[in-house]
């Protein structure tokens, strides 16, 4: 075709009537293409700059940068007044009675009536977006085998139940139902296969991407844009969240939104939604802050023997194998739980109260005790309090202290003869990080009293003629008088499995046992 003039109107109306316009609730304009009638793409995606050098092509009309973004501008404005708004899910979107889960090249996976089933077709007027880094999954393969799924996890078993709750409830949970989810923390030692089990096992399972994993960045910006086109974010060996980044984890986790300035602008500002599943994994305890604690959900991965390795070429062959059928396995599962959640019986809500009503559907259909997944899942929600303030001095003096008193005759006093009666003690070793004042030490409790409660330990603060406290020590089920040095032992790290932990290896067959 010869040369023609080139037209930026006449270019971008041309490649319009090529595909489909339309924008998103903010007023960013997408591109749909003919031959993907489901998946949309921003107008600055690299689909959309091949597109249209493709059809610049055919109607003769050269295109350089400055000629493309022209065209852009063109079809940006085309978009804003006639384009239609609609909704673009990455990754899954809600249906009536379940989801449908984006696998790429044109195919999904419809989750609902308590089965998966592989689709091409998809109800009108729902759409997906693709990212440059998005990862097409492989077709699942029709054979559930919930025991090849479990393998595949290096944690105990009632961990291994938690994080299969985890996994469900992320696939079944689209950012479009506005409902939290639970931060999945994985605490291991070196040589336990961390970066497998995060970038590799839970990346595949779940959402597919050519970033599999990357470092904590510095703001929770950074963090909101990278959640705009994921469904799961993995964070890599994290040694300390600074305060201010572990509120913004917990607006990720619950959902928000965050305010930036334009660039290029004096005052015109935009908002990000803050809301994505997140993974953290690291060798120490890094998450500490108590509002950040109650929303997690904690893995502790075992060492790998050395007889027992293999390498990493050698296991994601393994893995890349089973995939299909693992994907198969995990949708269904997901299936069933959304099938019967809303008919469950909740024993324990926690902050997470969904993901809660999550873990007891699938304790129904793992036909588990009445309880038995809710209580694992309470247990390990407390555990997990403590550890991140085991070293604290104040901590550990109150707990040691509290042991003393009872509920019916608790201690009572001001809070500067609390402070001097915990100063008093012989048996325990203060830290410099002790308070040194009565009104530093009660700041400091309001901080701690979560952590506190989920030991046995009650803190309990009043005003009559002065303020005082009421201090107490009561076990609960399964805890003593005297077992808090268990947990105070400096020798015990998240690596290590506690002396609480080791009183219920009992009940960790039972994912083994069920699963015959």
């Amino acid at each position: 075709m010869s040369k023609q003039k080139f037209d930026a109107v006449v270019l971008a109306n041309s490649f319009k009537d090529t595909v489909s316009l339309a924008k998103d609730s903010a007023d960013q304009p997408l591109v749909i293409f003919t031959d993907q009638p489901a998946v949309c793409h921003p107008l600055k995606a690299e689909r959309v700059r091949r597109g249209m050098h493709s059809h610049a092509k055919k109607v003769g009309m050269g295109l350089n940068r400055t000629r493309f973004e022209e065209v852009l501008d063109e079809l940006d404005a085309i978009t804003f007044e006639d384009g239609e708004t609609i909704t673009a899910h990455y990754r899954i979107a809600p249906m009536l009675g379940g989801y449908l889960y984006h696998l790429g090249d044109g195919r999904f996976l419809q989750a609902t009536d308590g089965r998966a089933v592989v689709t091409t077709t998809i109800p009108n007027g729902l759409y997906f977006t693709e990212t440059s880094t998005m990862i097409a999954a492989p077709t699942p393969e029709l054979k559930f085998d919930l025991k090849a799924l479990l393998k595949w996890f290096n944690c105990s078993d009632k961990e291994k139940l938690l994080l299969l709750a985890w996994l469900t409830y992320t696939v079944a949970t689209p950012k479009a139902a506005q409902l939290p989810y639970p931060i999945l923390v994985v605490r291991a030692p070196a040589g336990s296969g961390k970066t497998f089990m995060c970038s590799r096992v839970i990346r595949q399972l779940v959402d597919p991407c050519q970033v599999a994993s990357q470092t904590m960045p510095k703001a929770v910006k950074d963090i909101a844009i990278s959640a705009q086109n994921s469904h799961v974010l993995i964070y890599d060996n994290l040694r300390y969240i600074r305060h201010d980044l572990s509120d913004g984890l917990c607006q990720v986790a619950t959902g928000g939104s965050t305010v930036g300035r334009k660039l290029y602008t004096d005052g015109q500002e935009y908002s990000m939604d803050l809301r994505c599943a997140l993974v953290l994994n690291g060798i120490h305890t890094f998450v500490t802050e108590s509002d950040l604690v109650s929303r997690c959900v904690n893995v502790n991965l075992t060492p790998i023997e050395s007889k027992q390795r293999r390498s990493e070429a050698e296991l994601s062959a393994q893995f890349d194998k089973e995939l299909p059928s693992l994907l198969y396995t995990l949708h269904t599962l997901a299936a069933k739980v959304l099938a019967v959640k809303d008919s469950v019986d909740i024993t324990f809500k926690s902050r997470m109260t969904d993901f809660a009503v999550w873990v007891a559907g699938l304790e129904t259909v793992l036909k588990l005790p009445k309880g038995a997944l809710q209580n694992a899942y309470k247990a390990n929600v407390e555990q997990a309090k403590v550890a991140g303030v085991v070293d604290d001095s104040l901590f550990v003096s109150l707990s040691t202290f509290a042991q003393r008193y009872s509920k019916s005759n608790p201690w009572h006093g001001t809070p500067h003869e609390l402070l001097s009666a915990l100063e008093a003690q012989t048996s325990v070793g203060l830290g410099s990080d002790m308070p040194k004042s009565a009104a530093a030490m009660s700041r400091k409790l309001h901080v701690l009293l979560d952590a506190l409660t989920s030991n046995g330990v009650h803190v309990i603060r009043g005003r009559a003629t002065d303020r005082y406290y009421n201090v107490w020590f009561e076990p609960k089920a399964n805890q003593s008088r005297g077992e808090f040095d268990d947990v105070a032992d400096p020798s015990v790290t998240p690596t290590q499995p506690s002396r609480e932990d080791q009183s219920c290896e009992e009940n960790d067959g039972v994912a083994e046992s069920l699963l015959g």
